[in-house]
């Protein structure tokens, strides 16, 4: 059960210190090299590098809200869930698959959090977007490294149990 424990510990905290460098240090690159800039295109425009504050959650959610209420639900709120859900991963039996899933939701809720608590109007540092040209509904809001940690996260969820949805499916229908 130690040594189990010691191997959860050790995935968890090199995934946290790992996503999280990388987030705060490419939000540190953009605020650098593109607040001031227009957009840097790639492919004709389907990868954009342009700068962005967001001072809600996902596409801006809650962003008209006033700096108290943001504080309060986007701060204090979600350091509380985030350490409940670190002590859930360490406390609780989970496949290695949650484990990292878990720890991956966690690594980019504390670097949104991170962002919140260190700029002045509480917002999020976003620099990335995509646009796949052939209809409104093929792009993203502009996001950043601790985004895609959440989205990677939420993926190694789902995508087994998707799997196996579909199996069944399949093996339903072979079978009637």
């Amino acid at each position: 059960m130690i040594k189990l424990f010691k191997n959860k510990f050790f995935i968890v905290i090199d995934i946290l210190v790992i996503t999280i460098a990388i987030d705060q240090w490419t939000k540190i690159w953009a605020v650098d090299k593109l607040k001031s800039s227009a957009p840097i295109e790639f492919m004709n425009g389907v990868f954009q590098l342009i700068y962005a504050e967001n001072p809600g959650a996902f596409l801006g959610m809650g962003g008209t809200w006033s700096s108290t209420t943001r504080f309060i639900i986007f701060g204090v709120v979600v350091v509380i869930g985030l350490t409940a859900m670190l002590w859930s991963i360490l406390k609780n039996k989970l496949t290695t698959a949650e484990v990292y899933a878990y720890s991956f939701i966690l690594a980019g809720g504390i670097g949104n959090v991170i962002d919140r608590l260190t700029h002045e109007n509480g917002h999020v540092v976003d620099f990335l977007f995509i646009d796949l040209k052939f209809s409104a509904f093929a792009r993203t809001g502009v996001f950043n490294v601790a985004d895609m940690a959440i989205v990677l996260g939420v993926l190694i969820i789902f995508i087994p149990s998707l799997a196996e949805s579909l199996k069944s499916m399949k093996l339903s229908k072979t079978e009637s």
